[in-house]
């Protein structure tokens, strides 16, 4: 084992070790527990706003309505907090009690989806969501402070625990498969409302990144057969929103693509699964969708690429065709342009195939669970193939800040990074060269 994995390896069980500590302390003193939670939300609600005006006053970020209000309302909690101490609780309360509203919500939702796409797991997330609920009508009502105080020191305690053993378990199974890589591979879920309020949300800098990458500009001898693309706004520290695979020229894009089906604002709906040629594809996201994209490729053997293969196969197994407006529109010979939504757009530059699935998981997208970045993970990371080695919560951001650390390791696996930008012709190659 390298050095450097040594050292990811004794901070990844340090921080597991120090989640565990913190629920041991909530369960033997409370007070202190809870005085360290409350000294960490003045910390930062007085950090982050700074960080967010030198941002704005470096360019980085937009000075724009959201970012003031999030400003204004930082500074106001904190100073509320600050002048009456003995009020923060009573905002905890509140706080929680909302956010187990949404867990209960977003449980339920996750309980009609498995139901609609004959998984397991359905009574336990149907009576979950009901507990959460209950849990959520009674912090939100009624003056029983002191019963309040233990459901939250014992739900705190219990989190912390809960995902310290989790997390320390997760890690040890990633140091035993480095040792012996036919032992399968499992991992951390995250918290649904987590998942579901901030699904993929991690911030970057774009110039950050040029700046990283500009050393060399030079080609691999071999290109790479699998390819994880990232897709982020174009300006500022940047939001990702989606990640897509590609295996030898060919991209498979995920999401809730069919106008007709979304519900809930867009985060529900049928799923369906794009393939369609990798350049073409992104040509369009950057060019007409005006993305920026980062890309990094995987070196595979022949065992992975065999397994990867297989994955794809009984994944595509479960799909049948499916045509957007644009396609039927062009079969009837009527003009194509005035179908405008996103898999219209996408069938008239790049004439892809669509599929949506027939059964089993995706049939049904919902953003907190059967997303693109599950997709992804699908395929990748599983019992028969682990070519990415995620900790924590599994988003695009996790994704593109493992893969980033990985392509700056030596002898590691990803070995290209590509930075695709929205221009008039074709994407800017930054860097593709394992530094």
């Amino acid at each position: 084992m390298t050095r450097i994995r040594i050292l990811d390896s004794i901070g990844s069980f340090g921080s597991d070790l120090l989640v565990i500590a913190a629920g041991i302390l909530f369960l033997t003193h409370r007070y202190t527990g809870w005085t360290i939670i409350y000294v960490l939300a003045v910390l930062i609600c007085a950090v982050l706003p700074i960080r967010l005006i030198l941002n704005i006053h470096s360019g980085l970020r937009r000075a724009n309505t959201g970012t003031i209000l999030l400003i204004v309302f930082d500074f106001s909690f904190m100073m509320a907090i600050l002048t009456r101490p003995d009020r923060f609780m009573s905002l905890v309360h509140i706080f929680f009690g909302w956010w187990m509203f949404g867990h209960g919500i977003i449980s339920l939702i996750e309980f009609q989806v498995l139901v609609r796409d004959q998984q397991p797991g359905t009574v336990s997330r149907f009576f979950t969501g009901i507990i959460f609920l209950l849990v959520s009508a009674f912090m939100l009502s009624g003056r029983s402070l002191s019963v309040k105080n233990d459901v939250l020191t014992v739900t705190a305690a219990g989190f912390f625990l809960i995902y310290g053993v989790l997390g320390f378990l997760f890690h040890l199974s990633v140091l035993r498969r480095r040792q012996n890589p036919d032992l399968p591979s499992w991992s951390v879920s995250p918290p649904i409302l987590l998942n579901a309020f901030f699904p993929f949300q991690v911030f970057i800098s774009l110039k950050q990144l040029k700046d990283d990458t500009r050393l060399s500009s030079a080609k691999p001898a071999e290109e790479p057969d699998l390819k994880v693309f990232i897709y982020m706004k174009g300006k500022g520290p940047e939001i990702f929103g989606h990640i897509d695979l590609s295996y030898r020229g060919t991209i498979l894009s995920y999401g809730n693509h069919d106008p007709q089906s979304r519900r809930l604002n867009g985060t529900y709906g049928d799923g369906v699964l794009i393939r369609a040629d990798e350049d073409l594809f992104l040509r369009e996201g950057i060019n007409t969708e005006e993305k920026s994209v980062i890309g990094y490729g995987i070196q595979l053997d022949e065992t992975e690429r065999t397994a990867l293969e297989k994955r794809i196969e009984d994944l595509l197994s479960r799909t049948v065709p499916w045509k957007p407006a644009a396609q039927l529109a062009e079969e009837a010979g009527e003009d194509m342009s005035a179908c405008r939504d996103y898999a219209s757009r996408v069938y008239r530059e790049t004439h892809c195939e669509m599929f949506k699935f027939s059964k089993g998981k995706f049939r049904t997208y919902f953003i907190s669970s059967t997303n693109c970045v599950m997709l992804a993970d699908e395929l990748i990371r599983n019992r028969y193939l682990t070519l990415v080695d995620l900790t924590g919560i599994v988003t695009p951001g996790a994704y593109l800040s493992f893969l980033n650390t990985e392509y700056l390791k030596p002898n590691s696996k990803v070995i290209t990074r590509t930075l695709y930008e929205t221009v008039p012709s074709q994407p800017s190659v930054i860097n593709t060269k394992k530094l």
